[in-house]
């Protein structure tokens, strides 16, 4: 069974950022080496000025409220703390901070770099601040696997960051179109009843495409737009070492065979196969598709829109059981080098604690909480109407593995390989699941 203890002792979705480049300009290798003087005093670094720095890829609405938080910490933490919202190629940018000893004290960091950040000392243990009776958050605040990532690669102790905050992949589904198929029960009602089955979402697609409508969107070969498939109908994809086992465990296979039957009987179109300028999203907000799988993310748009929409989690083989499914999230890190690392712990601590996650994301926000117990942001304006079953999802889920973050050629590779095997339609699910397993091992240390 697929549970924390085997894939998940592991943004907010990640920034756009080109990892081929990245990883071709080898920018890792130099990330402790390389002097940047020019940048020495931008930061809140060994090198910075006064008061307390922080940065992270997320531009307005957002940093407008990013702003608000830093005037609220400014009058708490009694020195000036200040939001630098980095434009462009966020990990380029940071990387040369780091370099130069000139980072802000707190950043956010991304799946694909956090293990490399750890491996060369450039962000701090947060274990003793978390333990301590003066922290603002404890790690039992926290869903257990969206932080999992943010330990060693090489299993050793310590953790580097939290979850800012998180996205859970649900199912989202255009209610309009179900009723014209002739789905007299949406997903969402039938999760309600516990008939949310596998052949229940197969009979849906069924009766959408003859109709003539796409059924469901694959949204791409990113990891969290297929592992779901196979975790929410049981499979296992990682054992209790970390290691991938979805290409011999039998109910990964099972689960596989049934996404690959649905891509080949058009009830699921793959979106990296469509035409220049076309995804999942932009279709679903046009009509065109009745369901595709993604976060909170989407709900500004849908909030604009004439359709009827909700969310309901992915089916499951019991049909009620919200399953285990990714989680996209970042982190906020401490910068290791800050001159005053007591004040820049203290800042994350109220950053993603409890009450600074609901000051962030209430009032129209498009994420989910990484703590439990704030309901009510999901809630808001009760949409989409199960709207609550976010943090039913998050908790339940997982974010990125570790046995793929350990490596940022693993995530910058993974998504090529995907893409061609699914564009080409060819694969078996062994043969499939095989590939992908001989790429994640490869990135072992």
């Amino acid at each position: 069974m697929f549970s924390h203890n085997n894939v998940i002792k592991g943004a907010a979705a990640t920034p756009a950022v080109d990892r081929r480049s990245l990883l071709k300009a080898g920018m890792f290798a130099g990330l402790a080496l390389t002097a940047a003087p020019a940048l020495a005093a931008c930061g809140g670094g060994s090198g910075g000025g006064p008061g307390l720095k922080w940065a992270g890829w997320d531009g307005p609405p957002q940093s407008e409220r990013f702003n608000e938080f830093s005037d609220k910490m400014t009058k708490k933490l009694g020195v000036e703390v200040t939001y630098q919202q980095v434009v462009g190629d966020y990990l380029s940018k940071l990387l040369t901070q780091l370099s130069g000893g000139a980072a802000p004290a707190a950043f956010y960091v991304g799946d694909i770099y956090m293990a490399k950040l750890i491996e060369t000392k450039q962000v701090l243990d947060l274990t003793d601040y978390l333990d301590s009776s003066d922290a603002a958050v404890k790690l039992d605040d926290f869903h257990e696997g969206l932080y999992q990532w943010c330990k060693p690669a090489d299993g050793g102790s310590g953790l580097f960051g939290l979850p800012v905050d998180c996205n859970p992949t649900v199912f989202w589904f255009n209610k309009d179109l179900l009723a014209e198929a002739g789905v007299s029960t949406d997903p969402a009602a039938q999760f309600d009843a516990g008939t949310w089955t596998q052949d229940a979402l197969t009979d849906m697609l069924d009766k959408v495409r003859a109709k003539g409508k796409k059924g469901l969107m694959l949204g791409g070969g990113n990891w969290f737009d297929w592992f779901g498939w196979v975790s929410t109908f049981g499979g296992t994809l990682f054992d209790e070492s970390g290691a991938p086992v979805f290409d011999t465990d039998p109910k990964a296979q099972e689960a596989l065979a049934w996404l690959f039957e649905q891509l080949k009987s058009g009830n699921m179109t793959y979106a990296g196969a469509l035409p220049e300028g076309q995804g999942a999203e932009p279709l679903f907000f046009a009509e065109q598709v009745a369901a595709i799988t993604t976060g909170r993310t989407v709900l500004p748009n849908l909030k604009k829109l004439k359709f009827d929409y909700d969310m309901a989690p992915y089916p499951s083989l019991s049909g009620k059981d919200v399953m285990p499914v990714p989680v996209n999230t970042a982190a906020l890190s401490v910068y290791a080098k800050t001159k005053d690392q007591a004040k820049a712990l203290e800042f994350l601590g109220n950053f993603v604690s409890p009450e600074g996650q609901e000051f962030r994301l209430s009032g129209g926000g498009n994420a989910v909480p990484s703590v439990k117990g704030l309901d009510g942001i999901v809630t808001e304006d009760d949409a989409p109407a199960h709207g609550s079953l976010f943090n039913d999802i998050a908790a339940a889920g997982y974010a990125v593995p570790p046995a793929m973050s350990a490596n940022a050629t693993v995530l910058s590779e993974l998504p090529n390989l995907v893409d061609k095997m699914f564009k080409a339609g060819n694969e078996t699910p062994k043969s499939f699941s095989g590939k992908v397993v001989q790429l994640i091992n490869s990135g072992k240390s």
